[in-house]
Protein backbone atom coordinates (compact mmCIF):
# COMPACT_ATOMS: atom_id res chain seq x y z
CA UNK A 1 0.00 0.00 0.00
CA UNK A 2 1.37 3.92 -0.71
CA UNK A 3 0.54 6.21 1.64
CA UNK A 4 0.58 9.90 1.26
CA UNK A 5 -0.32 12.81 3.31
CA UNK A 6 -0.81 16.54 3.03
CA UNK A 7 -1.44 19.78 4.61
CA UNK A 8 -3.22 23.25 3.52
CA UNK A 9 -4.42 26.41 5.34
CA UNK A 10 -7.71 27.52 3.89
CA UNK A 11 -7.60 31.31 2.96
CA UNK A 12 -10.51 33.43 3.85
CA UNK A 13 -9.36 36.72 2.71
CA UNK A 14 -13.11 37.60 2.26
CA UNK A 15 -14.44 36.28 5.16
CA UNK A 16 -14.52 39.51 7.19
CA UNK A 17 -17.96 40.56 8.27
CA UNK A 18 -19.11 36.95 7.75
CA UNK A 19 -21.36 35.01 10.12
CA UNK A 20 -19.52 32.34 11.65
CA UNK A 21 -21.33 28.48 11.60
CA UNK A 22 -22.33 26.86 14.48
CA UNK A 23 -23.47 29.06 17.41
CA UNK A 24 -26.68 30.19 15.11
CA UNK A 25 -25.79 33.64 16.26
CA UNK A 26 -26.03 36.68 13.43
CA UNK A 27 -23.72 38.91 15.37
CA UNK A 28 -20.93 36.42 15.44
CA UNK A 29 -19.18 37.80 12.59
CA UNK A 30 -15.72 37.27 11.50
CA UNK A 31 -13.28 40.47 12.61
CA UNK A 32 -10.01 38.49 11.28
CA UNK A 33 -7.69 35.57 11.98
CA UNK A 34 -6.01 34.22 15.49
CA UNK A 35 -5.27 30.56 13.99
CA UNK A 36 -5.42 29.98 10.52
CA UNK A 37 -7.88 27.02 9.49
CA UNK A 38 -6.26 23.98 7.78
CA UNK A 39 -7.40 20.96 5.30
CA UNK A 40 -5.40 17.80 6.11
CA UNK A 41 -5.31 14.74 4.02
CA UNK A 42 -4.34 10.96 4.04
CA UNK A 43 -4.62 9.47 0.68
CA UNK A 44 -4.06 5.66 0.92
CA UNK A 45 -3.36 3.31 -2.47
CA UNK A 46 -3.66 -0.29 -3.22
CA UNK A 47 -1.98 -0.83 -6.59
CA UNK A 48 -2.53 -4.64 -6.34
CA UNK A 49 -6.48 -3.85 -6.43
CA UNK A 50 -6.06 -0.56 -7.95
CA UNK A 51 -7.98 0.52 -4.77
CA UNK A 52 -8.00 4.27 -3.24
CA UNK A 53 -9.20 5.50 0.12
CA UNK A 54 -8.63 9.41 0.47
CA UNK A 55 -9.57 10.85 3.94
CA UNK A 56 -9.91 14.77 4.52
CA UNK A 57 -10.51 16.49 7.61
CA UNK A 58 -11.00 20.45 7.46
CA UNK A 59 -11.65 22.80 10.18
CA UNK A 60 -15.43 23.60 9.61
CA UNK A 61 -18.13 23.23 11.83
CA UNK A 62 -19.83 21.11 9.08
CA UNK A 63 -19.35 19.35 5.52
CA UNK A 64 -22.53 20.18 3.27
CA UNK A 65 -23.83 19.25 0.23
CA UNK A 66 -22.24 21.99 -1.82
CA UNK A 67 -18.98 21.67 -0.06
CA UNK A 68 -18.56 17.79 -1.32
CA UNK A 69 -20.19 18.42 -4.77
CA UNK A 70 -17.23 20.81 -5.64
CA UNK A 71 -14.76 18.81 -3.97
CA UNK A 72 -15.80 15.75 -5.66
CA UNK A 73 -15.71 17.57 -9.15
CA UNK A 74 -12.34 18.90 -8.60
CA UNK A 75 -11.03 15.40 -7.44
CA UNK A 76 -12.43 13.52 -10.23
CA UNK A 77 -11.14 16.41 -12.84
CA UNK A 78 -7.57 16.29 -11.76
CA UNK A 79 -7.10 12.58 -9.84
CA UNK A 80 -10.03 10.69 -11.05
CA UNK A 81 -11.24 9.93 -7.87
CA UNK A 82 -14.69 8.56 -7.25
CA UNK A 83 -17.69 9.62 -4.60
CA UNK A 84 -16.91 6.24 -3.12
CA UNK A 85 -13.20 6.62 -2.95
CA UNK A 86 -13.13 9.50 -0.11
CA UNK A 87 -14.73 10.88 2.95
CA UNK A 88 -14.75 14.51 3.96
CA UNK A 89 -15.47 15.76 7.56
CA UNK A 90 -15.16 18.04 9.25
CA UNK A 91 -13.98 19.11 12.99
CA UNK A 92 -16.95 21.13 13.92
CA UNK A 93 -15.18 24.35 15.22
CA UNK A 94 -18.09 27.32 15.51
CA UNK A 95 -15.36 29.60 14.70
CA UNK A 96 -14.94 29.37 11.26
CA UNK A 97 -17.25 31.03 8.51
CA UNK A 98 -20.36 29.67 7.05
CA UNK A 99 -22.38 30.65 4.00
CA UNK A 100 -21.67 27.66 2.18
CA UNK A 101 -24.40 25.50 2.20
CA UNK A 102 -27.28 25.73 -0.05
CA UNK A 103 -29.86 24.91 2.38
CA UNK A 104 -31.62 27.88 3.35
CA UNK A 105 -31.96 27.13 7.47
CA UNK A 106 -28.04 27.36 7.90
CA UNK A 107 -27.80 30.29 5.73
CA UNK A 108 -31.10 32.09 7.38
CA UNK A 109 -28.24 33.37 10.52
CA UNK A 110 -25.44 34.06 7.79
CA UNK A 111 -27.50 36.63 5.28
CA UNK A 112 -27.31 33.64 2.52
CA UNK A 113 -25.08 31.70 0.43
CA UNK A 114 -21.42 33.24 -0.04
CA UNK A 115 -19.86 31.51 -3.39
CA UNK A 116 -16.39 32.92 -2.10
CA UNK A 117 -16.42 30.88 1.05
CA UNK A 118 -17.21 27.55 -0.62
CA UNK A 119 -14.24 28.34 -2.99
CA UNK A 120 -12.02 28.74 -0.28
CA UNK A 121 -13.02 25.39 1.28
CA UNK A 122 -12.40 23.78 -1.54
CA UNK A 123 -9.40 25.18 -2.55
CA UNK A 124 -8.01 24.03 0.68
CA UNK A 125 -9.51 20.55 0.50
CA UNK A 126 -8.31 20.36 -3.32
CA UNK A 127 -4.93 21.28 -2.31
CA UNK A 128 -4.43 19.11 0.81
CA UNK A 129 -5.12 16.36 -1.30
CA UNK A 130 -3.00 17.38 -3.97
CA UNK A 131 0.15 17.46 -1.48
CA UNK A 132 -1.00 13.84 -0.30
CA UNK A 133 -1.72 12.39 -3.35
CA UNK A 134 1.98 13.74 -4.77
CA UNK A 135 3.85 12.45 -1.46
CA UNK A 136 2.42 8.69 -1.67
CA UNK A 137 5.08 6.18 -1.15
CA UNK A 138 5.08 2.65 0.10
CA UNK A 139 4.01 2.44 3.47
CA UNK A 140 1.91 0.71 6.62
CA UNK A 141 -1.06 1.54 8.83
CA UNK A 142 -1.27 0.44 12.52
CA UNK A 143 -4.05 0.67 14.99
CA UNK A 144 -3.65 1.84 18.59
CA UNK A 145 -6.97 2.81 21.02
CA UNK A 146 -6.74 4.30 25.04
CA UNK A 147 -9.10 5.75 27.29
CA UNK A 148 -8.54 8.92 28.96
CA UNK A 149 -8.24 8.21 32.64
CA UNK A 150 -10.94 9.99 34.66
CA UNK A 151 -9.12 12.77 36.82
CA UNK A 152 -8.51 14.55 32.95
CA UNK A 153 -11.23 16.91 32.52
CA UNK A 154 -11.54 16.71 28.59
CA UNK A 155 -15.46 15.71 27.91
CA UNK A 156 -18.56 15.87 29.34
CA UNK A 157 -21.59 14.51 28.91
CA UNK A 158 -24.15 17.93 28.44
CA UNK A 159 -27.71 15.82 28.13
CA UNK A 160 -27.24 13.87 31.06
CA UNK A 161 -30.81 13.44 31.79
CA UNK A 162 -31.62 12.24 27.96
CA UNK A 163 -28.28 9.73 28.47
CA UNK A 164 -29.77 8.33 31.56
CA UNK A 165 -33.00 7.36 29.81
CA UNK A 166 -31.46 4.47 27.18
CA UNK A 167 -32.05 1.11 29.17
CA UNK A 168 -28.32 -0.19 28.68
CA UNK A 169 -26.36 2.84 30.72
CA UNK A 170 -25.56 2.99 34.39
CA UNK A 171 -27.12 5.92 35.00
CA UNK A 172 -24.64 8.91 36.22
CA UNK A 173 -25.20 11.88 38.83
CA UNK A 174 -25.04 15.17 37.32
CA UNK A 175 -21.82 15.66 39.12
CA UNK A 176 -20.11 12.78 37.10
CA UNK A 177 -21.17 13.72 33.60
CA UNK A 178 -17.48 13.15 32.37
CA UNK A 179 -18.10 8.99 33.02
CA UNK A 180 -21.28 9.59 30.47
CA UNK A 181 -18.68 9.86 27.53
CA UNK A 182 -16.62 7.62 25.13
CA UNK A 183 -13.37 8.27 26.76
CA UNK A 184 -11.44 6.17 24.14
CA UNK A 185 -9.31 7.44 21.71
CA UNK A 186 -8.75 5.51 18.49
CA UNK A 187 -5.60 6.04 16.06
CA UNK A 188 -4.22 5.38 13.10
CA UNK A 189 -0.60 5.61 12.39
CA UNK A 190 0.88 5.53 9.17
CA UNK A 191 4.45 5.17 8.65
CA UNK A 192 6.82 4.49 5.19
CA UNK A 193 8.59 1.30 4.81
CA UNK A 194 12.04 3.21 6.01
CA UNK A 195 10.32 3.73 9.47
CA UNK A 196 9.36 7.37 9.38
CA UNK A 197 5.79 8.58 10.47
CA UNK A 198 3.66 9.83 7.92
CA UNK A 199 0.88 11.21 9.56
CA UNK A 200 -1.52 9.77 12.39
CA UNK A 201 -5.01 10.15 12.07
CA UNK A 202 -7.54 10.11 15.26
CA UNK A 203 -11.12 10.21 16.29
CA UNK A 204 -12.04 11.66 20.21
CA UNK A 205 -15.54 12.80 20.22
CA UNK A 206 -16.43 16.15 22.25
CA UNK A 207 -17.31 19.33 20.66
CA UNK A 208 -15.29 21.51 19.07
CA UNK A 209 -17.07 24.60 21.11
CA UNK A 210 -14.35 25.97 23.82
CA UNK A 211 -14.08 29.02 21.89
CA UNK A 212 -17.23 31.01 22.21
CA UNK A 213 -19.08 33.15 20.10
CA UNK A 214 -18.00 36.62 22.24
CA UNK A 215 -14.52 35.53 20.53
CA UNK A 216 -15.12 37.01 16.60
CA UNK A 217 -11.92 35.82 15.37
CA UNK A 218 -11.33 32.53 12.93
CA UNK A 219 -10.21 29.92 15.18
CA UNK A 220 -9.70 25.97 14.67
CA UNK A 221 -10.75 25.30 18.74
CA UNK A 222 -9.24 22.30 20.30
CA UNK A 223 -8.90 19.83 17.11
CA UNK A 224 -7.02 22.39 15.42
CA UNK A 225 -4.35 23.24 18.02
CA UNK A 226 -4.04 19.76 19.37
CA UNK A 227 -2.95 18.67 15.77
CA UNK A 228 -0.80 21.70 15.32
CA UNK A 229 1.10 20.30 18.88
CA UNK A 230 1.34 16.98 17.67
CA UNK A 231 2.91 18.14 14.44
CA UNK A 232 5.31 20.02 16.00
CA UNK A 233 6.38 17.08 18.62
CA UNK A 234 7.17 15.24 15.85
CA UNK A 235 8.60 17.75 13.39
CA UNK A 236 11.33 17.56 16.95
CA UNK A 237 11.68 13.82 15.96
CA UNK A 238 12.87 14.68 12.74
CA UNK A 239 9.49 14.31 10.70
CA UNK A 240 8.51 17.82 9.68
CA UNK A 241 6.00 16.90 6.90
CA UNK A 242 4.18 15.01 9.33
CA UNK A 243 0.02 15.46 9.45
CA UNK A 244 -1.97 14.78 12.03
CA UNK A 245 -5.87 14.84 12.46
CA UNK A 246 -8.11 15.20 15.13
CA UNK A 247 -11.58 13.79 14.06
CA UNK A 248 -14.83 13.47 15.29
CA UNK A 249 -16.64 10.65 16.22
CA UNK A 250 -20.04 10.72 17.95
CA UNK A 251 -19.84 13.94 19.77
CA UNK A 252 -23.28 15.04 19.90
CA UNK A 253 -23.74 15.14 23.62
CA UNK A 254 -20.33 15.73 24.77
CA UNK A 255 -18.98 18.88 25.12
CA UNK A 256 -15.15 20.44 26.44
CA UNK A 257 -17.46 22.79 28.65
CA UNK A 258 -18.48 21.87 32.50
CA UNK A 259 -18.10 25.00 34.58
CA UNK A 260 -19.63 28.30 35.32
CA UNK A 261 -17.48 31.01 35.85
CA UNK A 262 -18.88 34.05 37.77
CA UNK A 263 -19.91 36.87 35.26
CA UNK A 264 -20.33 34.21 32.33
CA UNK A 265 -23.71 33.32 31.57
CA UNK A 266 -22.65 29.95 29.74
CA UNK A 267 -20.46 26.82 31.03
CA UNK A 268 -16.89 27.47 30.06
CA UNK A 269 -14.17 24.82 29.82
CA UNK A 270 -11.00 24.25 32.14
CA UNK A 271 -10.06 27.79 33.00
CA UNK A 272 -11.87 31.43 32.84
CA UNK A 273 -10.94 32.23 29.74
CA UNK A 274 -11.59 30.61 26.10
CA UNK A 275 -8.30 30.62 24.84
CA UNK A 276 -6.53 29.39 28.34
CA UNK A 277 -9.66 26.37 27.99
CA UNK A 278 -8.96 25.88 24.41
CA UNK A 279 -5.25 25.06 24.46
CA UNK A 280 -5.64 22.96 27.95
CA UNK A 281 -8.25 20.53 26.12
CA UNK A 282 -6.13 20.13 23.52
CA UNK A 283 -2.73 19.51 25.18
CA UNK A 284 -4.92 16.78 26.80
CA UNK A 285 -5.78 15.58 22.89
CA UNK A 286 -2.23 15.69 22.00
CA UNK A 287 -0.62 14.21 24.72
CA UNK A 288 -2.86 11.18 24.66
CA UNK A 289 -2.63 11.02 20.51
CA UNK A 290 1.52 11.01 21.38
CA UNK A 291 1.27 7.90 23.48
CA UNK A 292 -1.28 5.89 21.53
CA UNK A 293 1.20 6.90 18.54
CA UNK A 294 4.18 5.22 20.16
CA UNK A 295 2.13 2.51 21.40
CA UNK A 296 1.02 1.64 17.65
CA UNK A 297 4.75 1.37 16.79
CA UNK A 298 4.38 -2.38 17.80
CA UNK A 299 1.05 -3.22 16.45
CA UNK A 300 0.70 -5.53 13.98
CA UNK A 301 0.15 -3.97 10.66
CA UNK A 302 -2.94 -3.79 9.08
CA UNK A 303 -3.75 -5.61 6.19
CA UNK A 304 -3.46 -3.53 2.85
CA UNK A 305 -7.41 -4.28 2.27
CA UNK A 306 -9.41 -0.91 1.22
CA UNK A 307 -12.93 -0.40 -0.41
CA UNK A 308 -15.64 1.59 0.25
CA UNK A 309 -19.44 2.38 -0.25
CA UNK A 310 -21.28 5.57 -0.55
CA UNK A 311 -25.17 5.81 -1.08
CA UNK A 312 -27.91 8.30 -1.05
CA UNK A 313 -31.15 7.82 1.30
CA UNK A 314 -34.02 9.82 1.51
CA UNK A 315 -34.72 10.11 5.49
CA UNK A 316 -38.44 11.94 5.08
CA UNK A 317 -39.84 8.93 5.29
CA UNK A 318 -37.57 5.92 5.47
CA UNK A 319 -39.27 2.49 6.97
CA UNK A 320 -37.38 0.91 9.48
CA UNK A 321 -36.31 -2.63 10.02
CA UNK A 322 -38.67 -4.34 13.08
CA UNK A 323 -35.62 -5.24 14.92
CA UNK A 324 -34.47 -2.09 16.22
CA UNK A 325 -38.61 -0.73 17.02
CA UNK A 326 -38.87 -3.68 19.27
CA UNK A 327 -40.36 -5.47 16.51
CA UNK A 328 -43.32 -3.45 14.82
CA UNK A 329 -43.76 -3.26 11.54
CA UNK A 330 -44.84 -0.56 9.22
CA UNK A 331 -42.32 2.18 11.43
CA UNK A 332 -40.82 5.52 9.68
CA UNK A 333 -38.98 8.12 9.77
CA UNK A 334 -40.53 11.44 9.12
CA UNK A 335 -39.62 14.43 6.84
CA UNK A 336 -37.33 16.65 8.37
CA UNK A 337 -38.85 19.35 11.50
CA UNK A 338 -36.74 21.37 13.75
CA UNK A 339 -38.32 21.46 17.35
CA UNK A 340 -38.71 24.57 19.95
CA UNK A 341 -35.50 23.53 22.11
CA UNK A 342 -33.24 24.39 18.47
CA UNK A 343 -34.18 28.07 19.48
CA UNK A 344 -33.28 28.24 23.09
CA UNK A 345 -29.54 26.17 22.83
CA UNK A 346 -27.89 24.40 25.81
CA UNK A 347 -25.60 25.51 28.81
CA UNK A 348 -22.76 26.38 26.71
CA UNK A 349 -24.49 27.99 24.39
CA UNK A 350 -27.95 30.02 24.85
CA UNK A 351 -30.08 30.10 22.07
CA UNK A 352 -32.50 33.07 21.45
CA UNK A 353 -33.66 36.62 23.33
CA UNK A 354 -36.35 35.60 26.00
CA UNK A 355 -38.99 37.99 24.33
CA UNK A 356 -38.21 36.26 20.93
CA UNK A 357 -38.29 32.64 22.27
CA UNK A 358 -41.68 33.64 24.37
CA UNK A 359 -43.33 34.85 21.81
CA UNK A 360 -42.72 31.63 19.38
CA UNK A 361 -43.68 29.59 22.19
CA UNK A 362 -47.02 31.05 21.95
CA UNK A 363 -47.49 30.99 18.48
CA UNK A 364 -46.41 27.57 17.92
CA UNK A 365 -49.33 26.93 20.51
CA UNK A 366 -51.62 29.19 18.87
CA UNK A 367 -51.30 27.34 15.97
CA UNK A 368 -51.80 23.63 17.43
CA UNK A 369 -54.55 24.93 18.87
CA UNK A 370 -55.88 26.39 15.37
CA UNK A 371 -54.97 22.88 13.80
CA UNK A 372 -56.47 20.42 16.12
CA UNK A 373 -60.19 22.65 15.72
CA UNK A 374 -59.59 22.43 12.37
CA UNK A 375 -58.70 19.04 12.09
CA UNK A 376 -61.99 18.14 14.34
CA UNK A 377 -64.38 20.07 12.33
CA UNK A 378 -63.19 18.39 9.31
CA UNK A 379 -63.08 15.16 11.28
CA UNK A 380 -59.63 13.90 10.98
CA UNK A 381 -57.68 12.71 14.37
CA UNK A 382 -56.69 15.47 16.04
CA UNK A 383 -53.11 16.00 16.10
CA UNK A 384 -53.02 18.50 18.73
CA UNK A 385 -50.71 19.48 20.95
CA UNK A 386 -47.38 17.43 19.54
CA UNK A 387 -46.15 17.39 16.16
CA UNK A 388 -47.72 17.64 12.72
CA UNK A 389 -46.10 13.93 11.86
CA UNK A 390 -46.54 10.79 14.13
CA UNK A 391 -43.32 9.68 13.52
CA UNK A 392 -41.71 12.93 15.05
CA UNK A 393 -43.76 12.05 18.94
CA UNK A 394 -43.51 14.61 21.32
CA UNK A 395 -41.35 17.45 19.30
CA UNK A 396 -42.94 20.44 19.31
CA UNK A 397 -42.28 21.61 16.19
CA UNK A 398 -41.36 25.62 14.80
CA UNK A 399 -39.94 24.99 11.54
CA UNK A 400 -41.31 21.91 9.38
CA UNK A 401 -38.03 22.24 7.32
CA UNK A 402 -39.17 19.02 4.81
CA UNK A 403 -41.68 20.68 3.88
CA UNK A 404 -40.67 24.52 3.76
CA UNK A 405 -43.58 25.65 6.28
CA UNK A 406 -43.25 28.10 9.31
CA UNK A 407 -45.44 27.49 12.25
CA UNK A 408 -47.77 25.13 10.15
CA UNK A 409 -48.05 27.41 6.79
CA UNK A 410 -46.20 27.36 3.75
CA UNK A 411 -47.18 31.63 3.08
CA UNK A 412 -43.18 31.80 5.12
CA UNK A 413 -44.16 35.55 4.67
CA UNK A 414 -47.46 35.63 6.03
CA UNK A 415 -46.27 33.85 9.14
CA UNK A 416 -47.25 35.79 12.43
CA UNK A 417 -43.49 36.27 13.16
CA UNK A 418 -43.30 40.22 12.77
CA UNK A 419 -39.68 40.73 11.42
CA UNK A 420 -38.36 43.34 13.39
CA UNK A 421 -37.90 40.25 16.67
CA UNK A 422 -35.02 38.72 14.97
CA UNK A 423 -33.04 39.28 11.82
CA UNK A 424 -33.08 35.34 11.18
CA UNK A 425 -37.22 36.00 10.54
CA UNK A 426 -36.52 39.01 8.20
CA UNK A 427 -34.56 36.76 6.03
CA UNK A 428 -36.87 34.41 5.83
CA UNK A 429 -39.29 36.06 5.07
CA UNK A 430 -37.40 38.18 2.19
CA UNK A 431 -36.33 34.68 0.86
CA UNK A 432 -40.25 33.86 0.80
CA UNK A 433 -41.14 37.46 -1.15
CA UNK A 434 -38.70 36.11 -3.58
CA UNK A 435 -40.57 33.15 -4.45
CA UNK A 436 -38.18 30.62 -4.04
CA UNK A 437 -38.37 29.11 -0.76
CA UNK A 438 -40.83 25.98 -2.31
CA UNK A 439 -38.00 24.86 -4.82
CA UNK A 440 -36.60 22.63 -2.32
CA UNK A 441 -36.95 21.53 1.46
CA UNK A 442 -34.72 24.33 3.73
CA UNK A 443 -32.76 21.07 5.48
CA UNK A 444 -31.52 18.26 3.09
CA UNK A 445 -33.75 14.73 3.21
CA UNK A 446 -31.52 13.25 1.06
CA UNK A 447 -27.81 12.01 2.90
CA UNK A 448 -25.11 9.68 1.77
CA UNK A 449 -24.38 7.17 3.70
CA UNK A 450 -20.66 5.77 3.56
CA UNK A 451 -19.15 2.75 4.99
CA UNK A 452 -15.75 2.08 4.12
CA UNK A 453 -12.45 -0.55 4.98
CA UNK A 454 -9.13 -0.39 5.95
CA UNK A 455 -7.71 -3.59 6.69
CA UNK A 456 -9.47 -5.54 9.85
CA UNK A 457 -11.09 -1.91 10.69
CA UNK A 458 -14.43 -0.03 9.21
CA UNK A 459 -15.12 3.45 8.96
CA UNK A 460 -18.99 4.29 9.14
CA UNK A 461 -19.06 8.67 7.81
CA UNK A 462 -22.48 9.76 9.62
CA UNK A 463 -24.15 13.16 8.23
CA UNK A 464 -24.85 14.78 11.34
CA UNK A 465 -24.40 14.42 15.10
CA UNK A 466 -24.71 10.96 17.27
CA UNK A 467 -24.72 11.37 20.73
CA UNK A 468 -22.82 8.67 22.67
CA UNK A 469 -25.29 6.29 23.12
CA UNK A 470 -26.52 6.65 19.38
CA UNK A 471 -22.94 6.14 18.04
CA UNK A 472 -22.37 2.94 20.21
CA UNK A 473 -25.66 1.39 18.66
CA UNK A 474 -24.65 2.11 15.38
CA UNK A 475 -21.02 0.11 16.06
CA UNK A 476 -22.14 -2.60 17.49
CA UNK A 477 -24.83 -3.59 14.53
CA UNK A 478 -22.14 -2.95 11.95
CA UNK A 479 -19.42 -4.88 13.94
CA UNK A 480 -21.47 -7.90 14.76
CA UNK A 481 -22.41 -7.70 10.26
CA UNK A 482 -19.56 -7.19 9.08
CA UNK A 483 -17.24 -9.88 11.36
CA UNK A 484 -17.62 -12.18 9.13
CA UNK A 485 -16.26 -10.58 6.51
CA UNK A 486 -12.81 -10.14 8.62
CA UNK A 487 -13.82 -6.58 10.25
CA UNK A 488 -12.72 -6.13 14.08
CA UNK A 489 -13.75 -2.95 14.51
CA UNK A 490 -15.82 0.06 13.43
CA UNK A 491 -15.36 3.61 13.89
CA UNK A 492 -17.37 6.40 13.65
CA UNK A 493 -16.74 9.29 11.36
CA UNK A 494 -19.19 12.34 12.52
CA UNK A 495 -19.61 15.56 10.60
CA UNK A 496 -19.07 13.38 7.21
CA UNK A 497 -20.03 14.44 3.82
CA UNK A 498 -23.44 16.41 4.46
CA UNK A 499 -24.84 17.62 7.55
CA UNK A 500 -28.53 16.81 8.94
CA UNK A 501 -27.80 18.01 12.45
CA UNK A 502 -28.35 15.48 15.35
CA UNK A 503 -28.90 11.85 15.65
CA UNK A 504 -30.16 10.39 19.14
CA UNK A 505 -31.86 7.08 20.61
CA UNK A 506 -35.66 7.15 20.97
CA UNK A 507 -35.52 6.87 24.53
CA UNK A 508 -33.46 10.33 24.43
CA UNK A 509 -35.72 11.43 21.66
CA UNK A 510 -38.79 11.31 23.67
CA UNK A 511 -37.05 13.70 26.80
CA UNK A 512 -37.41 16.58 23.76
CA UNK A 513 -34.05 18.59 25.32
CA UNK A 514 -31.86 20.20 22.76
CA UNK A 515 -30.47 17.20 20.77
CA UNK A 516 -33.90 15.74 20.75
CA UNK A 517 -35.22 19.01 19.40
CA UNK A 518 -32.76 19.00 16.66
CA UNK A 519 -33.15 15.62 15.51
CA UNK A 520 -35.09 16.26 12.28
CA UNK A 521 -36.61 12.94 10.99
CA UNK A 522 -38.49 11.82 14.33
CA UNK A 523 -38.35 9.46 17.46
CA UNK A 524 -37.07 6.70 14.65
CA UNK A 525 -33.86 8.90 12.86
CA UNK A 526 -31.22 6.10 14.44
CA UNK A 527 -33.11 3.12 13.28
CA UNK A 528 -33.51 4.84 10.14
CA UNK A 529 -29.62 4.77 10.45
CA UNK A 530 -29.03 1.76 11.42
CA UNK A 531 -31.24 -0.11 8.85
CA UNK A 532 -29.93 1.67 5.90
CA UNK A 533 -26.04 1.01 7.57
CA UNK A 534 -26.97 -2.67 8.04
CA UNK A 535 -28.38 -3.35 4.50
CA UNK A 536 -25.08 -1.59 2.95
CA UNK A 537 -22.94 -3.91 5.25
CA UNK A 538 -24.78 -6.91 3.99
CA UNK A 539 -25.32 -5.76 0.40
CA UNK A 540 -21.00 -5.44 0.61
CA UNK A 541 -20.75 -8.71 2.05
CA UNK A 542 -23.19 -9.87 -0.91
CA UNK A 543 -20.97 -8.17 -3.61
CA UNK A 544 -23.82 -5.77 -4.74
CA UNK A 545 -23.34 -3.12 -6.52
CA UNK A 546 -24.49 0.05 -4.38
CA UNK A 547 -27.08 2.50 -5.52
CA UNK A 548 -26.10 5.40 -8.01
CA UNK A 549 -28.62 8.16 -6.87
CA UNK A 550 -27.70 11.22 -6.26
CA UNK A 551 -29.87 14.55 -5.00
CA UNK A 552 -30.31 17.36 -7.57
CA UNK A 553 -28.57 20.35 -7.19
CA UNK A 554 -30.21 23.62 -6.72
CA UNK A 555 -31.29 25.93 -9.41
CA UNK A 556 -29.17 28.95 -10.41
CA UNK A 557 -32.28 31.26 -9.91
CA UNK A 558 -32.41 29.87 -6.22
CA UNK A 559 -28.99 29.75 -5.30
CA UNK A 560 -28.81 33.86 -7.04
CA UNK A 561 -31.93 34.50 -4.65
CA UNK A 562 -30.60 33.36 -1.38
CA UNK A 563 -26.30 34.61 -2.38
CA UNK A 564 -24.63 36.57 0.59
CA UNK A 565 -25.37 40.32 -0.44
CA UNK A 566 -21.94 41.75 0.07
CA UNK A 567 -20.82 38.70 -2.87
CA UNK A 568 -19.54 40.42 -6.07
CA UNK A 569 -17.74 37.44 -7.36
Amino acid sequence: MKIGAGREEIRMDGATGVVMMGWGDPRHRVSGVKWPLQSRAVALVDDASAKRLILVCLDACAITEALRREVARRLREKHGIADDEFILSATHTHSAPGGYSTYVFYELTGDGFHPGILDAYATGVAASVDRAMAALRPGQARFASGRFPLDVPVAFNRSIRAYNRNPEVEKVARGERHRAVDREMTLLRFDGLDGRPIAAWNWFPVHATSIHRDRREIHPDHKGLAAGFLEAELSKRGASDFVAVFAQGAAGDVSPNFRYHPGLREKRGLHRDDEESCRANARFQSDHALLLFDQAASARPLRDALGGRLEFHDFSGMKVDPDFVDGRSGVTTGASEIGLPQLYGTAEGRGTSLPFLYFVWGMVWVSRLYRSIADRWQGRAARWPWSIHPAQGKKVTVIESGRSRLLGTSRVDAAPLPDFLDPTVATMKRWARAGILIERPFTPQDLPIQLVRLGDLAIAAVPGEFTTVAGRRLREVLEKELAPQGISRVLIQGYANAYASYVVTPEEYDVQGYEGGCTHFGRYTLPGYLTIFRRLARQWGEGRAASARRPEAPSPEFLRAITHPSYRG
